[in-house]
């Protein structure tokens, strides 16, 4: 793929560091409306990865706000419409919602979504795409002057001079620590395979199968492959090697449905496998002159509910409105307010995609919790309709989500209380007890208000709350 020619004869607008999920579409979008961008990509060859392959209906709706839809044109990207969860061979089918005109999702390949997403910005005139190494954001005052970087095969660096820098360089960030105070966790790795000629048991859905074992999910990414992404807990990942193999077939091949073993075992057998670390990386921004972080640089969440793309979309879409609302981009003080504003509100979008995605995680893996959460969405009606357009990142209201989050462990509560012996009773309160623990955290890192921070606190202190639960829900 090549790239555009440096010109800093006129201005640029903004300079933008990652031309990938975020930093391509950020381009894309400001460069439609006039701005005069200059973006540095370290390797414009089409990537091979396993993550961002499952875009929920909330993103491809933030795609056709930005006019940017046609991103999913011609890369086989599948349709998907709903989730089929699974729990020890028993599944429940919850279709996403389409009563208000809301888009299905899409699954494809990483690659070719952000190869269009290139080739778009490559063709405005008012974009320049280099493939290069940024090596430093020079600074003055304080204020950060645009980027230092070195070109593919060039011996001496260039500088691009623009009243924004926009860091979007993924979750290896190499410049996160300069704008943000970040705490970033490693929650473990997604083991990564595609499955050839797969047949699902409900073909154009995910899948979650959960068990006394790691949780995976199953989505289609073209019209002739699957995807199964298996998580491993812990802080090193597995080894690739042949004991993988015989790991792989003793303990995933038993719950994996039975449309899908004979392309698992395939696929096994090649031994094509990827492997990604799963980040937990809560916003925490710092505020500073001529520069904004995007994307994964920013903000990360467990991968399970393929929530990651449609949170990016949502910051774009934020901090490109503020952006596009300048008359005079030399004004720094109006750039300065347009990033301070998506700091203050980018929360708004995203924050019940984060806590659904980590909270869900630590659900599956609670063998009580896991239970409760089947049953609970197998009531169906609300119980089910609404938690899965908050995963599809159409509902965004965050008091729904810790409604229902509470709501699945008080409902399993419940049942077991139906014929509780002295173990099971010890067992009710153990269950909500660790939804408390799961969710209070989560919510604190996502911008409460000073009542509710309060409440959160003194809630994870101690376990005087349970009895405050309204098990009724």
């Amino acid at each position: 793929m090549e790239h555009n020619q440096l010109n800093n004869n006129k201005p640029y607008d903004v300079c933008i560091v990652g031309a990938g999920v975020a930093g391509a579409t950020m381009a894309a979008y400001l460069g439609k409306h006039g701005k005069r961008v200059a973006i540095v990509e370290r390797n414009l060859k089409e990537r091979d990865v396993i993550i961002g392959e499952l875009l929920q209906p909330g993103g491809v709706q933030y795609l056709q706000k930005m006019g940017l839809k046609f991103f999913l044109d011609d890369i086989d990207a599948q349709p998907v419409t709903g989730y089929d969860i699974i729990l020890d061979g028993k599944d429940f089918v919850i279709p996403y919602p389409h009563q208000n005109g809301e888009p299905t999702g899409y699954g494809f390949r990483n690659g070719k979504f952000v190869r269009n997403m290139r080739k778009y910005i490559l063709s405005l005139s008012n974009v320049t795409v280099i493939e290069g190494r940024v090596t430093e954001l020079p600074e003055k005052n304080d204020d950060i002057q645009g980027v230092r970087f070195l070109a593919k095969g060039a011996e001496k660096e260039e500088t691009i001079h623009a009243p924004l820098t926009i860091v979007s360089d993924g979750a290896l960030s190499k410049f996160r620590d300069k704008l943000s105070k970040p705490d970033n966790k490693v929650t473990g790795f997604f083991l990564g395979i595609l499955l050839k000629d797969c047949i699902l048991p409900y073909p154009g859905h995910g899948h979650l199968v959960m068990g006394n074992h790691s949780p995976f999910v199953l989505y289609p990414v073209t019209s002739d492959f699957t995807r199964v992404l298996i998580d491993f807990p812990g802080e090193k990942p597995p080894k690739l090697d042949t004991g993988l193999k015989k790991y792989l077939t003793e303990t995933f091949l038993p719950p994996m449905p039975q449309q899908v073993k004979p392309a698992f075992l395939n696929a096994v057998e090649e031994g094509n496998f990827k492997m990604f670390p799963n980040h937990r990386l809560p916003a925490s921004p710092v505020l500073k002159m001529g520069a904004v972080l995007l994307g994964d640089s920013l903000n990360m969440r467990h991968p399970l509910t393929g929530g990651g793309m449609t949170a990016a979309f949502a910051d774009v879409k934020n901090l490109g409105d503020n952006l596009l609302a300048i008359k005079d981009f030399q004004n720094r003080k109006q750039i300065n307010t347009a990033v301070k504003k998506f700091y203050d509100t980018r929360h708004l979008g995203n924050q019940t995609i984060n806590i659904l995605a980590d909270g869900l995680y630590g659900v599956v893996n609670n063998p009580g919790l896991r239970v409760a959460f089947f049953e609970y969405v197998n009531r169906g009606g609300k119980y089910a309709d609404e938690p899965i357009a908050i995963l599809a990142g159409i509902n965004k209201d965050k008091k729904l989500l810790k409604k229902h989050f509470i709501g699945l462990a008080s409902y399993g509560t419940k049942n077991k209380l139906k014929s509780a012996g002295i173990k099971e009773i010890g067992d009710t309160y153990g269950m909500v007890k660790a939804a408390v623990r799961i969710i209070t955290p989560l919510l604190l890192s996502e911008k409460p208000d000073l009542a509710t921070r309060v409440m959160l606190k003194t809630l994870i202190k101690g376990d005087t709350v349970i009895s405050d639960i309204n098990l009724r829900i």
